[in-house]
């Protein structure tokens, strides 16, 4: 199977809840300058579907699944965030909480 993102890959989790579903970060510029996506995606017969994508101002570099509600997950990103998604929710509500605690960049989250 093969999808083509815009950006560069950087990470890929599966979900712990539902069979065949991923989620990709990405960054552009292999992630030393400009923008970032996250993207979640459904294994069909027909091939990688794109569920949802989520755009920042930044790179992003790791992502995880959320151990209690499979509709939310995490980003690691070069601006020094963590970004909490819902899949479940509207673009305009994402991301439903930015953690900006770091003055560099977060390369990696475990839930």
């Amino acid at each position: 199977m093969r999808f083509k993102t815009q950006f560069n890959g950087y990470s890929l989790a599966f979900s712990p809840f539902m069979e065949g579903r991923l989620a990709v970060t990405t960054s552009q510029n292999f992630g030393i300058i400009g923008n970032g996506q996250q993207y979640v995606l459904d294994m069909t017969p027909a091939g990688l579907v794109e569920v949802a994508r989520f755009e920042t101002a930044d790179g992003l570099y790791d992502c995880c699944w959320s151990e209690e509600n499979e509709n939310i997950l995490v980003s690691a990103s070069g601006d020094g965030s963590v970004k909490v998604w819902d899949v479940a929710g509207p673009p305009q509500m994402n991301p439903l909480r930015s953690f900006e605690e770091h003055t560099h960049e977060v390369y990696a989250v475990h839930w």
